[in-house]
């Protein structure tokens, strides 16, 4: 399958995936409130933290030595490596949520809201199945059965929306709200492993030798280093920034209720790029690791460059019209104001997210697990300290401040170590100075087009000022030659013959 067509497959069933999950977001949060969908980010959040320690970048590196492996015709490895990288895994798994338990009493003095340790013991057994199929779906990825790969993950999200319905309707006794969502997360959970096992088994995959533990455990350490520091990042925003947000005068619902509205509300519309960018990175790392592999670095430079080119351009898309309409977009989403102001600030974050993705996806990819890690801890470093110290002077804004530091931090680190490398090209930068430019002219023709339009009604006036801004930012994309149309066609035919 090309590279385009493999695009494409993801892009496709990602989108729907995420557009399912957003348009479910937004069905919870005016069911249960800002509140309950707190209390349920504190808990999934420690449970990421959790699932870093079990499986941490085992999966990653799980599917570059299998595409490794596969680009140098050692047919019998991928299996191999699949074999240890489970029992490394589950027995990591184990020994978490044994661990869990016995502490889980003393999770009352750390989580400011004591009603979410009842909902974290219903998730927790979800540390074994989560475990188990994300070590399968990393095999999938390396063997670029890039549909299976993506198709799992959509079937996560059915399963577990039908199981959050049928709880959270209160249609079983005794389990409604926050405890049905949790218990709607973890059967979810048995069943997609289920499947994910079966379609193993059924695409020729079984069990057999293994190699030494070292070969996946030595790249891997640096990957769960950062995994589990970015998932500590996650939780300390669930943890500590409502004990600072209370510390500074908000009661402890409200507190809450801020977690839930950068979690369950902002952050769903900020990572909805995600959704093609995420395709694209994933569909890179195995291209990525078969180009370092044969030492081809002028074609992983290229890679890199269109990459992060195509995924700011995408992100900027979307970071205009939350810059513009952040506060009427969560109103009317969400029938929620705050998440919206903190929305139009947080996008800005958009220019360099994307390229944070993809140079991390490289440095991956070149066996680069450790420098990606020395850049790594000083960036998260800076993000506790602010998530920590700032919330009493700038409230809810403090996340942006902590997130806009560590990307810079790690951007910065990551693209110089790279360079070291292969000796970037940098073509890039032109399309984050761009798109950065692009944002102000689009911002104020949306706002002017809103207020000419508000007298459709809101969701009227919201259409006409979307469509408006996304026509006037593909034609300034177009105009500066950021996306090149002829070359798209091109590779568009040269796919189909494939």
């Amino acid at each position: 399958m090309s590279i385009v067509k493999s695009v494409a497959t993801v892009t496709g069933i990602s989108v729907l995936t995420r557009t399912l999950s957003f348009v479910f977001k937004i069905y919870l949060s005016r069911a249960v409130g800002a509140e309950v969908l707190g209390l349920y980010q504190i808990c999934l959040s420690v449970f990421f933290l959790f699932i870093a320690l079990t499986t941490g970048g085992l999966g990653t590196v799980l599917s570059r030595k299998v595409a490794e492996s596969e680009a140098l015709g050692k047919s019998e490895k991928p299996l191999a490596y699949l074999t240890t990288a489970l029992v490394i895994a589950m027995t990591a798994a184990a020994v978490t949520l044994a661990l869990s338990y016995i502490l889980l009493p003393e999770a009352y003095l750390f989580i400011s809201d004591e009603r979410a340790v009842p909902l974290l013991k219903i998730m927790l057994p979800a540390l074994i199945t989560t475990t188990f199929y994300i070590v399968i779906r990393g095999w999938f990825w390396g063997t670029k059965k890039f549909g299976i790969f993506s198709a799992t993950e959509l079937l996560e999200e059915i399963l577990r929306i039908a199981f959050t319905l049928f709880f959270v309707s209160g249609v079983v006794s005794g389990i409604e709200g926050a405890a049905g969502i949790a218990l709607a997360f973890s059967l979810s959970d048995v069943l997609v492993a289920l499947a994910v096992f079966f379609i193993f088994v059924k695409k020729g995959g079984k069990l057999k030798g293994g190699v030494p533990a070292k070969e996946l455990l030595k790249p891997a350490l640096p990957l769960t280093a950062m995994r589990v520091f970015g998932s500590a990042v996650s939780t300390v925003l669930a943890l500590i920034l409502p004990q600072a947000l209370i510390a500074a005068g908000s009661t402890v619902a409200d507190a809450t209720a801020t977690v839930g509205r950068i979690s369950g509300m902002a952050n769903p519309l900020l990572m909805a790029p995600n959704a093609i960018i995420g395709s694209l990175a994933i569909v890179l790392v195995p291209e990525m690791s078969a180009d370092n592999a044969k030492g081809d670095y002028a074609a992983l430079n290229k890679r890199i460059d269109s990459g992060i080119a195509f995924a700011v351009t995408v992100s900027g898309l979307f970071m205009t019209a939350y810059i513009s309409l952040g506060e009427e977009l969560t109103s009317f989403l969400y029938n929620d104001l705050p998440s919206g102001s903190y929305l139009a600030v947080a996008a800005w974050l958009m220019l360099l997210i994307p390229v944070n993705q993809i140079v991390a996806s490289a440095l991956n990819s070149v066996g680069m697990e450790k420098e990606s890690f020395l850049t790594f801890v000083p960036a998260t470093a800076v993000m506790v300290l602010a998530c920590v110290f700032l919330p009493r002077y700038i409230g809810i804004y403090a996340v942006v401040v902590a997130n806009a530091a560590s990307v810079i931090i790690e951007v910065a680190g990551s693209l110089f170590l790279l360079n070291r490398k292969i000796k970037l090209r940098f073509g890039f930068l032109k399309a984050i100075i761009a798109v950065a430019v692009f944002a102000f002219p689009v911002k104020y023709f949306i706002r002017s087009v809103y207020g000419l339009t508000l007298g459709t009604g809101e969701f009227g006036a919201l259409v006409f000022a979307g469509t408006a801004g996304c026509a006037m930012y593909a034609a300034l994309v177009y105009g500066s030659g950021l996306i090149d149309l002829s070359a798209i066609r091109s590779r568009l035919k040269r796919s189909k013959t494939v």
